[in-house]
């Protein structure tokens, strides 16, 4: 419960840095995506099952302040979150792997989720464009993130739950 509850200031608190200070950090047209990466390390993190309700609160942070309807961005997180999850399953003994691996496949996936959310609305959006100019260097940077955001999320994991020393005396 104490990690649901410290979920929501966190979240918010990655969702207004995510708008105020991230999003204006762009290599060409793409931007990093801080909750995404958050949501991803957290999963590698931590073993608990919440990493749902993270998403969800995740998603629905990043709705309120994005032009994206809030079904698309909880859709995001959510299936970033099970494909993270995925990962993690499969290269349990190799967390620096899992994050870089889980970072392109959900930049990847939000990409086309989004992209196909805006086909939808009717926005114009030329794939290959869109590929080039976004989603390329969306990925580049998030994986220049990823490795701050995980000892960040390791740190407040370890702060909501401290874990025992298995080797301490």
């Amino acid at each position: 419960m104490a990690h649901i509850l410290a979920s929501i200031p966190i979240f918010l608190i990655l969702s207004v840095f995510q708008s105020v200070a991230v999003s204006r950090i762009t290599f060409l047209s793409g931007s990093a995506d801080i909750v995404l990466l958050a949501i991803v390390s957290w999963i590698t993190v931590e073993d608990e099952g919440n990493y749902i309700v993270w998403a969800i609160i995740g998603g629905f942070f990043i709705s309120i302040l994005s032009a994206m309807p809030l079904a698309v961005t909880v859709l995001v997180y959510l299936a970033a979150a099970l494909l993270t999850k995925l990962v993690h399953r499969l290269l349990w003994q190799s967390p620096i792997l899992t994050i870089f691996l889980s970072t392109t496949l959900a930049t990847v996936l939000k990409f086309f989720i989004e992209f196909i959310a805006l086909k939808f609305m009717d926005i114009p959006s030329p794939f290959l464009i869109s590929l080039g100019s976004i989603l390329m260097p969306s990925l580049l940077l998030n994986i220049f993130l990823i490795f701050p955001v995980y000892i960040m999320m390791a740190d407040i994991g370890n702060l909501i739950s401290p874990k025992e020393d298995k080797y301490a005396g």
